[in-house]
């Protein structure tokens, strides 16, 4: 997700960039000849390249905030519910299977949250990976 964005914000800025190349271009020989005619090419590969270049970098910039947040809220918010369905302690694969998430995703904000200290994460002899919330696991009464 995270490097298609950067792809989409380098063409925004490659058309702001085109934009004012072809604005200065078209400006200095409209400048220069005199001729009008040049004012036309200014306009549609210069300026409006620019324009568009400026807008979508607006639209990218907003829609991408807001998208991070929802997301993590909403896949903090699965896996919780997951780890509260199993006595606190879960997988990747496991939230995976109980949520719309990726494990991929589950993984991720598994980690997230365990570099935060909701979660504590145990290595397994055999090398799996289980996130243990503390706040969901059975309290042995002494």
């Amino acid at each position: 997700m995270n490097h298609h964005h950067h792809g989409g914000k380098k063409s925004a800025e490659a058309s702001i960039t085109t934009g004012i190349v072809f604005t200065l271009a078209f400006g200095i020989a409209w400048k220069v000849t005199g001729i009008w005619a040049f004012a036309f090419p200014m306009f549609f590969a210069g300026v409006l390249p620019a324009v568009e270049g400026i807008r979508r970098l607006i639209c990218e910039r907003e829609s991408g905030e807001k998208k991070a947040v929802d997301f993590d809220t909403y896949g903090e918010k699965q896996v919780l519910q997951t780890a509260k369905e199993e006595k606190g302690i879960v997988t990747p694969a496991l939230v995976a299977l109980e949520t719309s998430l990726s494990i991929t995703q589950a993984e991720q904000i598994l980690e997230k949250m365990a570099k935060k200290g909701y979660v504590v994460m145990h290595v397994k002899d055999d090398g799996r990976i289980e996130y243990e919330f503390p706040e969901f696991t059975p309290r042995v009464e002494e």
